[in-house]
């Protein structure tokens, strides 16, 4: 009697979970497309909450239908329990948490059973940071899970810390408080000074507007420490070295900088939950083509910040005292004009231009561009640094402090601009930032060459054969 041939191996799925904010889901689906184009017999599906998942396909008959974006990815939603989307003012912060992770965990783990059931099963999770819960539906599932930290290695470091005995030392520096307040030393790091600092180690009240945020951190670190997943880490051995290696006890690998090539076409470059028509887009380009090389001062928020009528008064009056031109993405509120396409910035004349969202990577990619004034959101640094962009940080929030520092003080890539008593960054200051690395001075152009450096650096990592490359081929081949 002949031995029955052995089974056809499983084909390996992954099932990437995010919530729906726009700095989470876009560089997860880049991950996803990322590990596609590695393992091209594996399958992809990815999830986010209803309410961010009816944006990106709004012409959906129910807001809770599974669609196939461009890319053939299957896309699942889940709920969070807030499908019209989480407010804190309307929804208040106190019943977020059960009501999110009770919702996710149900909703979520009944996706992965149907996905079984038509002969799909996951054989892998990988989550962002806001959805800690995640693990326990991979558990429950008999699936590994691997964590995708959005965030700069630093931060992982820090938080790690933070939840790891060194809370007090963290919150005392970031305060200007404890025995040395200029700077916490923690394992694996250098000295950190107040201004590296994640803001949210500060908080030392229940009654912080972001102790939610902490709250949820928390939660995410208990689950490393619980189910151990691997750590996918969206930076690069080149950047953060000793970061990438500062918590022996969890497995972190650098799979980035997770950000769309030049000339990517959509999904991966292609915004899904904020999009500009095309003649609007065409108009950026055209305005940008007739501008002169590293000419142009590129000055973009991100989708959640807004900036205050004082900040936006000194950011306009900042950039007019420039005598450089301008692309300024704004919020209606800055814009003006309650459009979505572009329009001369007031007070701007022919020398600004302010639109309400463009295609970033494009924009970076355009030679006209000569630094970006950014809020340091790590996807928008990351964008910079892989385009050789030179950096004007003027941080808010969260990771954003580190990341600036990130650009100052370790890549030399940038100028941090200093705020007022008001946390304002004054026109002066924005100007002397913006000559910093626009100028024709010796110091100026090392900043640029320090720039066009990282570019290079960021590109080999990715490229075949380089450490993040490697990292995440073997991931994608391990399933």
């Amino acid at each position: 009697m002949e031995t029955p041939p052995p089974p056809p191996p499983q084909q390996q799925h992954f099932l990437f979970v995010t919530n729906p904010m726009q700095g989470h889901v876009n560089p997860a689906r880049r991950l996803a497309a990322a590990v596609a184009a590695c393992n091209p017999d594996a399958r992809v599906t990815f999830s986010t909450a209803v309410s961010g998942h009816r944006r990106m396909f709004p012409s959906l008959a129910r807001p809770d239908d599974e669609a196939v974006d461009a890319a053939g990815v299957l896309h699942v939603p889940y709920s969070d329990g807030f499908d019209d989307g989480f407010s804190s003012s309307t929804h208040g912060t106190g019943t977020y948490k059960a009501r999110a992770f009770a919702a996710g965990h149900a909703t979520l783990s009944a996706a992965v059973s149907r996905l079984a059931a038509r002969g799909h099963p996951v054989t892998r999770i990988v989550y962002t940071f806001l959805v800690p819960w995640v693990p326990g539906v991979a558990r429950a599932h008999g699936v590994p899970a691997a964590l995708f930290w959005i965030q700069p290695a630093a931060v992982l470091a820090v938080y790690y810390r933070y939840f790891h005995g060194h809370a007090a030392a963290l919150a005392a520096c970031a305060n200007g408080g404890g025995e040395d307040p200029g700077a916490v030393c923690l394992p694996g790091m250098p000295p950190l000074p107040p201004e590296a600092l994640p803001s949210i180690v500060s908080i030392t009240s229940p009654e912080h507007r972001h102790h939610l945020l902490l709250d949820l951190l928390r939660d995410l670190f208990q689950s490393l420490d619980e189910h151990r997943p691997m750590v996918l880490v969206n930076t690069f051995d080149a950047l953060e070295h000793d970061a990438l290696r500062a918590v022996p006890e969890l497995e972190v690998a650098a799979v980035g900088p997770v950000v769309p090539a030049a000339g990517d076409a959509p999904p991966s470059s292609a915004d899904l939950l904020h999009r500009q028509d095309a003649e609007a887009a065409a108009a950026v380009m055209e305005w940008l083509d007739a501008k002169t090389a590293r000419s142009v001062v590129y000055v973009s928020f991100g989708s959640v910040l807004s900036l205050s009528e004082r900040q936006e008064e000194e950011m306009r009056r900042g950039l007019d005292a420039t005598g450089r031109p301008y692309l300024w993405v704004a919020r209606k509120k800055a814009a003006g004009d309650g459009g979505g396409g572009a329009s001369p910035a007031d007070g701007g004349g022919a020398r600004g231009l302010v639109v309400e969202w463009c295609d970033q990577v494009r924009v970076l990619s355009h030679p006209a561009v000569g630094c970006f004034v950014t809020h340091c959101g790590w996807n928008s640094t990351l964008e910079s640094v892989a385009r050789g962009v030179p950096m004007v940080a003027v941080p808010q929030w969260t990771d954003q402090p580190t990341v600036a520092w990130l650009v100052e003080a370790r890549m030399g890539a940038g100028a941090r601009a200093r705020v007022d008593g008001e946390g304002v960054v004054e026109r002066g200051e924005l100007r002397r930032c913006v000559e910093a690395v626009m100028g024709d001075g010796e110091a100026a152009r090392g900043v640029r060459e320090r720039s066009e450096r990282w570019s290079e650096l960021a590109g080999e990592a990715v490229a075949p054969g380089g450490t993040s490359e490697r990292n995440l081929r073997a991931f994608a081949s391990a399933g």
